[in-house]
């Protein structure tokens, strides 16, 4: 401001009437104009009016996607790829899983109400949410194979990675995609529109089998993946923002306005899953329903026991080595267990202690454990032919922790029945349903489940 008024005295010397006409432009910009509505990072409850905290908003410092600020999906620790083609053909799906943008979407969790933009009313109609694959990556989302719709050559050497947008339900693209905002995922108080975490969209990230090996950055037979670059970011486009110059179609290769302070989320595998080959092992026969007899509560309370046997064969390539411990660049070990697969199973079994010092659950809990219809104070024990009783596994994030977490050689829990070109398995268990020590048993239902898996280590 001080350098225009000098150079306004300076043009009333040389001409007044000049000087006026700049003069009466000048104040038509400051007071005819209309501000300019822009948008701006929250980081800080100042940011926040009176009635958005009311309302329940808070802020809180937050980083953006930096190359390594990404969080983790969810995916089994280890990935298991066939050195050969008998269990996986091209299009196999290795693993799955959805991330929440509040928890994997960075190293540092959002909550939902926390507001990450702020924009003024106006820019209601300007406000998007752009994703896309990290284009610039040769391993990350530059390279897409005719494998698989939608998917973009990984890290690792046949794996291919494809990204869903879980609001949208379009893949992740190289070339940048919008989806508008709406009334329904902000706050307003009728100067700003607050934009919380929750607005943003989930991602199911998906990792399949492919047979090329054209783009990969390692073929060995353990990787722990190191590589920083994400494979799909969120970036938020508004008035004001680097990022409002992200068009839909641009090429991520080369268009990345606002990276990586305006882009709230990467989504990676970094550091948090290893790649293992080798001879692998797969289930082959397992069955569907296991029926346990009907029985009182009388005879539980007493000692008595529910049981049905059942059987699990598995298929393993020749050479395949079974083992608990961590796999090296020499050894895929392989092991089996039974996986509870259900989220309220788990916990219920973690609140009442009935877990291993190792992380691994000792009993299978009714799924809807803890409800009026399901029957307490009751659990189901697993078996082998031995008599012993085994441990389950609470997920799949964890390996090379041994039978404490619920891993097992398979060749301790089956023998082998055939050989040949694979070698079949099979391996005798028990379900025992009975009553849980200290607890109160009620009568009702016992519907559990429980997954079969076998997997590199």
């Amino acid at each position: 401001m001080r350098i225009l008024f000098a150079w306004m005295l300076s043009a009333i010397r040389v001409n007044r009437v000049r000087i006026e006409k700049y003069f009466l432009y000048i104040l038509l910009l400051l007071f005819n104009v209309p501000a300019w509505a822009n948008c701006s990072v929250v980081t800080t409850t100042s940011s926040l009016s009176q009635s958005a905290i009311a309302a329940g908003y808070t802020a809180a410092y937050w980083t953006g996607a930096c190359d390594t600020c990404s969080g983790n999906v969810g995916l089994p620790s280890v990935i298991s790829i066939n050195s050969g083609k008998t269990f996986q053909p091209s299009g196999t799906l290795l693993a799955s899983s959805v991330g929440s943008f509040l928890s994997s979407a960075s190293n540092v969790s959002y909550s939902a109400n926390q507001i990450l933009y702020r924009c003024a009313v106006a820019d209601a109609d300007s406000l998007y949410e752009m994703y896309a694959t990290n284009g610039d990556s040769p391993y990350a989302g530059q390279y897409i194979t005719s494998e698989v719709d939608g998917a973009y050559y990984d890290v690792a050497a046949n794996v291919a990675v494809r990204l869903t947008n879980l609001t949208t339900g379009e893949y992740y693209s190289r070339y940048w995609k919008a989806r508008q905002l709406t009334a329904s995922d902000w706050y307003s108080d009728g100067t700003y529109i607050y934009i919380p975490a929750s607005a943003f969209s989930n991602v199911l990230y998906e990792m399949f089998k492919i047979d090329s090996t054209r783009y990969y950055a390692s073929n060995s037979n353990r990787y722990v993946d190191n590589w920083t670059q994400p494979r799909g970011y969120i970036a938020f486009k508004g008035p004001g923002l680097d990022t409002n110059n992200l068009k839909v179609g641009q090429d991520s290769l080369s268009y990345w306005y606002g990276f990586y302070r305006n882009w709230p989320a990467a989504w990676s595998t970094f550091s948090n899953v290893t790649y293992v080959r080798g001879a692998l092992c797969e289930v082959q026969d397992y069955p569907s329903v296991v029926l346990l007899p009907t029985v009182s509560v009388n005879t539980l309370a007493a000692g008595g026991k529910s049981q049905a046997p059942f059987t699990i064969t598995i298929q393993c390539e020749s050479g395949a080595i079974s083992g608990t411990s961590t796999s090296t660049i020499t050894s895929a070990n392989v092991a089996m267990g039974f996986l509870v697969n259900q989220s309220n199973a788990v916990t219920q079994a973690r609140n009442l202690g009935l877990t291993t010092a190792g992380g691994g659950l000792t009993w299978l809990l009714d799924t809807h454990y803890g409800s009026s219809a399901a029957a307490s104070g009751v659990g189901i024990k697993i078996y082998d032919s031995h008599n012993m009783a085994l441990n389950l596994l609470p997920d799949r994030t964890v390996t090379g922790t041994g039978n404490s977490r619920g891993w097992y050689a398979y060749k301790d829990l089956t023998s082998q029945i055939s050989s040949g070109g694979a070698d079949i398995y099979s391996g005798d268990f028990t379900a025992s349903l009975e009553a849980l020590s200290g607890q109160t048993i009620t009568a009702g239902t016992v519907n559990a489940q429980l997954q079969v898996v076998v997997s590199f280590q």
